[in-house]
């Protein structure tokens, strides 16, 4: 395995956050966007003018993904929703159906085909625990109409981050950090409708030992060559694997906590990562003051093109 001990990361912005998550890169903008999700805020920041703008809401967005038309998709509470454009005022696209335990949405990535995954977590998780309720995973079609409806694709994933689709489409690969796993599975028809999915395989497990020395993987992207890298929460680096699940480039991190990570940039060489700053301890402040903050590394990787919703 090769590990880079000197990255040379950069910090994007002067950004503190108290949980950034979800970021990806927009394309069209050439701009990087992520999530607060503590603070109720949604972050977008232009690289070459070094501009960093805000969006507050009344709660919190806990998922975010760019639409073919230059709009956005905000995973609030229940319900996805879509605005046309930045600071524009969001319009409920769809809901959760109705359940006796409540549910919301969190996280969500699009696919090769222009649909948006999204998974379910109980609202009260101790609770629903106890009673053996999880969580499900979601998929909106392409939007035809207003209001569009969320198609149940597995019911019993529970709390999965990360998504993401084999070079080919043929494969999903996704973080599953309460069980310290990466998981993946087929896809069959990829590109169907309704979309179905395959028994769902442990691409990589860590052990106790694993997870005290390296953390828990908490989100993840694609590169082109069909490797899926990992943002290790609790860990201060990324992994990187390969389509064995073998671990093949570990590269430290300037935040003990990285919460998500995408690749961006022009040509998709710059690997861009979030961080948490809340509920961190005072020696681990001290240890990384930048927590909290995004950080950029150059690489001779380049990452997958990143999917869009179809809207």
């Amino acid at each position: 395995m090769h590990h880079d001990s000197t990255p040379h990361w950069q910090n994007v912005g002067d950004t503190l956050c108290a949980s950034g998550e979800s970021p990806f890169w927009h394309a069209q903008e050439e701009r990087l966007y992520w999530v607060d999700t503590l603070l109720k805020r949604v972050w977008r920041h232009h690289p070459a003018s070094d501009r960093a703008e805000h969006w507050d809401f009344a709660e919190p967005v806990t998922g975010l993904a760019p639409c073919r038309s230059g709009g956005l998709l905000l995973v609030m509470g229940p319900d996805v929703l879509h605005a046309g454009g930045w600071h524009d005022v969001p319009t409920s696209l769809s809901s959760l159906p109705a359940s006796r335990v409540p549910y919301r949405l969190q996280g969500g990535r699009c696919d090769p085909w222009g649909r948006f995954w999204v998974s379910s977590v109980p609202v009260e998780p101790e609770s629903a625990r106890a009673s053996g309720m999880v969580g499900t995973l979601y998929c909106l079609p392409n939007r035809r109409r207003a209001r569009v409806e969320l198609q149940a694709v597995h019911g019993t994933l529970g709390d999965c981050h990360g998504w993401a689709w084999s070079p080919d489409g043929r494969f999903m690969v996704w973080c599953a950090p309460h069980r310290h796993e990466i998981e993946q599975a087929g896809m069959s028809l990829p590109g169907s409708w309704p979309p179905e999915l395959g028994l769902p395989m442990t691409l990589a497990r860590f052990s106790p030992d694993d997870v005290a020395r390296l953390g828990t993987p908490r989100s993840g992207a694609m590169d082109k060559l069909g490797r899926y890298w990992m943002a290790m929460s609790g860990g201060g680096r990324v992994l990187c694997l390969d389509d064995r699940g073998q671990a093949v480039i570990e590269i430290r991190t300037p935040t003990f906590n990285p919460t998500g990570l995408c690749f961006g940039g022009p040509d998709m060489r710059t690997l861009f990562v979030t961080s948490s700053r809340a509920h961190r301890s005072a020696e681990e402040l001290a240890a990384y003051p930048r927590s909290g903050g995004v950080f950029s590394l150059r690489l001779d990787i380049q990452g997958a093109p990143l999917a869009v919703y179809w809207d």
